[in-house]
């Protein structure tokens, strides 16, 4: 459901910010709203799955569950909670922007994948390395990357340097930004750490 969730909003994201010419495209407001329920289903499914793998006495404690996965929980109950009433209050405004936003979830499918494949106890495969290789790429693209774009692109609007934009928007939209932004630092950097310690684990079995 989470892989299928991230190829949707990556395909309404991807058709949002190509049909911008006219600025408004009806995706923005309709998909915002149909993919709301999911963040609730996923964080009841993340529950599952690592009470499932981690617990063999029953349920895991929800406390335990927190103080591993906090900071994706986190995620999915502050999106919904700004993101969604942030796009209903836009005044028919910054299509563009919110299909950038869509455009975040575009490695997900492929952080699910590596799910799948570490359950099949395929972590010494070709197809997980490359499969890693493209979850970087993706999320430092979609996830990091696309922001200054993001802030060009309104910059090309208004006819502004990119050195002068952060100072044209309004604070609330900076302060937003600076908290995505810091949230993805934050799990690209982690991503960067588990990568470095698969190569270290890999190169020590060689010697």
């Amino acid at each position: 459901v989470s892989a299928l969730q991230g190829l949707l909003a990556s395909l309404a994201g991807a058709t949002i910010v190509s049909h911008c010419n006219d600025v408004i495209h009806w995706l923005a407001d309709w998909y915002g709203g149909f993919c709301l329920p999911y963040f609730g289903f996923d964080i009841w499914a993340m529950y599952q799955s690592t009470s499932f793998l981690a617990s063999s006495q029953g349920r895991l404690p929800w406390t335990t569950f927190l103080a591993n996965r906090g900071s994706m929980v986190a995620h999915h109950v502050i999106l919904p909670t700004i993101f969604f009433p942030a796009t209903l209050l836009r005044r028919g405004i910054g299509d563009f922007f919110v299909g950038c936003f869509f455009l975040y979830e575009f490695s997900a499918p492929f952080t699910n994948l590596r799910h799948a494949l570490i359950q099949l106890n395929m972590k010494d495969t070709g197809l997980y390395y490359m499969n890693g290789f493209v979850i970087l790429v993706t999320f430092f693209l979609c996830r990091i990357a696309i922001l200054p774009y993001m802030l060009w692109a309104y910059g090309q609007q208004y006819g502004l340097p990119l050195s002068d934009v952060l100072y044209r928007l309004p604070w609330k939209c900076r302060t937003g930004c600076a908290v995505v932004m810091t949230f993805q630092c934050y799990w690209f950097t982690k991503m960067l750490q588990l990568v470095h310690r698969t190569i270290r684990n890999k190169v020590l079995k060689q010697m």
